[in-house]
């Protein structure tokens, strides 16, 4: 057997034993969970005194959904300029490797823009949605 083959084994039983700990944590957890979790949402409600709200409305899910997917594509582009840079850090002269990273580099970088940007509309168009969809009384 090889050793990168050895690793890949030692690395699958390391991982299949934490999640079957994690697994054995999460069916032993009870109900106390329930009651933790309605004390914070009431300890929160008298804190705010009646301005804290757990009630989401579509127009607030569907602009939270888009921004978590805004933000996973942005740390996916984040990634992606590191390894970049990685690449061109070790290219050592080698002229395709430099040319490889630039491009990488380049793109990466236009596809973080392109994201801030979108998050940024998003959020705006999000935002006054919400706004323009709660009733106001004066």
């Amino acid at each position: 057997m090889t050793h990168t083959w050895k690793r890949l084994l030692s690395f699958g039983f390391t991982l299949f034993v934490l999640l079957s700990g994690f697994t054995n944590l999460a069916l032993a957890a009870d109900d106390s969970t329930q009651t933790a979790t309605a004390t914070i949402s009431t300890g929160l409600k008298s804190a705010a005194e009646g301005a804290y709200s757990n009630d989401l409305t579509l127009t607030e899910f569907i602009g939270n959904l888009i921004q978590v997917l805004l933000t996973a594509t942005g740390i996916l582009f984040l990634v992606l300029t590191v390894w970049a840079g990685v690449i061109y850090m070790t290219a050592a002269g080698d002229d395709t490797k430099i040319k490889k990273a630039k491009g990488m580099l380049v793109s990466s970088l236009i596809g973080l823009v392109i994201i801030i940007a979108a998050y940024a509309l998003t959020k705006y168009v999000v935002d006054a949605l919400t706004t323009a969809s709660t009733a106001t009384t004066g």
